[in-house]
């Protein structure tokens, strides 16, 4: 470049102490104030921002994936995203499939100590999805570590082409070319200079120094000629603006992560581009800032919102915690009570899953209350079965004896002793427990054919009595007409000792032809339940009544005691279901009480838990009134 400026040139040139309070007056301007003021946002360098990964991804809860679900999850995101995208899901996925591998060794580890194994001697077998999950994590490695050296190796060409770019900008002021072709070719070097990617860290400071040196060396050259330096602030502004139309474009993303991403490389290209118009710099600069506030309140809005959810996530599985605590200390004695609990116990499962995430920090120790109540509450199971196994297999063999010496007695002809006998047998057989269900409806069905076979050989030799069983037929139908034509009076209780004197006749008359037997009972049966029904008495009388009868009619029996022994089971058994049912109805009215908008819910619980406490006081009666029965025959 020639030496000489021409005049037009020379009277374009800026006072030298003007542009030098000009420009340093916005390099004060603009380094005074932060880019990002807020303070939760930490600005990340031009070089952070290439090698950081910035999921897009949905997060997951990979601690509620079990190992092979966690290597279908390792396998899709290495196919179906890229190797700079996914590191942290990869490493939490690599966490969680060793956590439970870890814990699978520690049960193994556990089991073979309890079995007598020494701790020393323990060796974990060889798990086949941890190999293929070794595998394929190891090729994602070296796939990122290649993508790393790429990276570096870019950065380090990337280096070079700035310095060389400095040592262009240094050498400008001996060219030949006018004024305007320099200042073009300065201008494409800068530009060059900003399209170039990230440099090595450690050399970044020093780098921009010696740039920062070379393009102050060459607007002193030029003297901050007048012409270069309202070419070079109209560029800038319009770089600027176009910055700030790139920042105003990111309130519509969505993804606030990447928003603000984006936003910190807006931030390193807007502080390489010089000054603008002194008249405009403050306009432009507050636009950019405004533009970047609404970005963090928008950012910090939008993790507000995560945390609160994640709060309240937390609570909600606190209660489901609570809830699983107190269903596995419950003291369990049935397998039909263990049926009901384990159906809980999934549905708790199930409703953990559909639960998002918690707070970070609570995440391992919620999730490990819950792991911890689960496992207690199946550990306590296996524990029941194995002893109920043991209980049925020991049940088998004594069952296994009452059948041998059943169907040794079955064709017996001593009536008297072998009927004692049998008797003394079903007995025994009644105090036992049941073997598994297969072996038990066997040895059930063995045991009463031996029984029924004797019982029926005595019922046809005790048939040949015609005439009396042809008198107690008519007796009874005489008894049936007094019942049907019986006249209720206003006096109850006489009504009822009349009823009961004419029940006691009835059953102080011998049996009837098995022809009959049915269905006169039934006749009996009904006209006195219509009778009684007639009466105006309370249902718990009723039921006394009502299993009065039932009783008489079994007294009369070849096996009374046996009779009324499967009677009280029964009804055992509806009292047992009658309790459990008041017991759910009360830990449901508890459940729902916590809840809002459930006093239509909670009215209808109360009125079903009186109708079964009335239902549990009757059954009770009703099984005092045998066992009062029982012990009078059995003296």
């Amino acid at each position: 470049m020639e030496n000489s400026l021409t005049n037009n040139e020379t009277n374009n040139i800026l006072n030298h102490s003007d542009i030098e309070n000009t420009e340093n007056k916005e390099t004060l301007d603009e380094n005074a104030k932060p880019i990002i003021e807020i303070e939760e946002v930490k600005e990340m360098s031009e070089e952070d921002l290439i090698l950081s990964d910035i999921d897009d991804l949905e997060e997951k809860d990979y601690s509620l994936y079990n190992k092979k679900e966690l290597l279908e999850c390792l396998k899709q995101l290495i196919s179906e995203s890229t190797i700079d995208k996914i590191k942290s899901q990869v490493e939490e996925i690599r966490a969680q499939f060793y956590k439970k591998l870890k814990l699978e060794h520690e049960e193994l580890r556990k089991k073979f100590i309890e079995e007598g194994g020494k701790l020393e001697d323990f060796v974990a077998p060889e798990d086949e999805l941890e190999k293929e999950f070794k595998k394929i994590y190891n090729a994602y490695r070296e796939k990122r570590q290649e993508y790393i050296k790429e990276i570096e190796k870019q950065k380090e060409d990337n280096y070079k082409k700035k310095l060389e770019i400095i040592e262009k900008i240094k050498n400008l002021i001996n060219k030949p070319e006018s004024l305007k072709t320099t200042i073009e070719e300065f201008y494409d070097l800068t530009r060059q200079w900003k399209e170039i990617g990230v440099v090595p860290k450690e050399k970044v400071k020093q780098l921009y120094e010696d740039y920062n040196f070379a393009r102050d060396q060459f607007y002193n050259w030029l003297k901050l000629n007048r012409e270069a330096k309202e070419l070079d602030y109209k560029k800038n502004l319009e770089a600027k603006i176009a910055l700030c139309e790139q920042a105003e474009a990111l309130l519509n993303e969505t993804n606030v992560t990447k928003s603000l991403s984006k936003l910190q490389m807006l931030h390193a290209q807007w502080r390489e581009i010089g000054p603008v118009y002194p008249d405009k710099k403050e306009e432009i600069w507050h636009r950019f800032k405004e533009i970047t506030k609404q970005i963090h309140q928008k950012h910090n809005e939008y993790f507000k919102k995560k945390r609160e959810e994640e709060e309240t996530n937390l609570r909600a599985k606190i209660i489901l915690c609570e809830i699983a605590e107190d269903i596995a200390s419950q003291h369990i004695t049935t397998a039909r009570q263990w049926k009901e609990e384990t159906n809980k116990i999934l549905d708790l499962q199930r409703r953990w899953k559909t639960i998002g995430n918690v707070p970070h920090n609570q995440a391992h120790s919620i999730y490990k209350r819950f792991r911890e109540a689960i496992d207690k509450f199946f550990n306590n199971k296996n524990e029941f079965f194995q002893q109920k196994i043991e209980e049925e297999k020991k049940n088998y063999q004594l069952k296994l004896d009452l059948c041998i010496r059943a169907e040794a007695l079955k064709d017996s002809t001593d009536w008297k002793n072998t009927t004692n006998e049998l008797i003394k047998l079903q007995k025994e057989w009644k105090k036992l427990g049941k073997a598994n269900a297969k072996d038990n409806a066997i040895l059930e069905e063995r045991f009463r054919k031996a029984c029924n076979e004797f019982f029926e050989r005595k019922k046809q030799h005790f048939q040949s009595i015609e005439n009396l069983l042809k008198e107690n037929l008519q007796k009874k139908q005489e008894i049936l007409e007094l019942l049907k034509n019986f006249t209720l009076s206003d006096n109850i209780e006489s009504d009822l000792e009349k009823i009961r004197n004419l029940q006691k006749q009835w059953f102080e008359i011998g049996p009837v032809g098995h022809e009959y037997q049915e269905e006169i009972q039934n006749k009996y049966k009904t006209i006195l339940q219509e009778l009684y029904s007639k009466l105006n008495i309370d249902d718990k009388k009723k039921a006394i009544l009502k299993i009065k009868i039932k009783v008489d009619e079994i007294l009369k029996q070849s096996n009374p005691l046996k009779l009324l022994q499967y009677e009280r089971n029964q009804l055992a058994k509806e009292l047992y279901k009658a309790e459990n049912d008041l017991k759910t109805l009360d830990n449901n009215i508890s459940f729902f009480a916590k809840s809002k908008n459930t006093d239509s819910i909670i009215k209808e619980f109360k009125e079903r838990i009186e109708k079964g406490k009335k239902e549990i006081e009757i059954l009770k009666d009703q099984i005092r009134y045998i066992d009062q029965v029982m012990k009078q025959l059995s003296k």
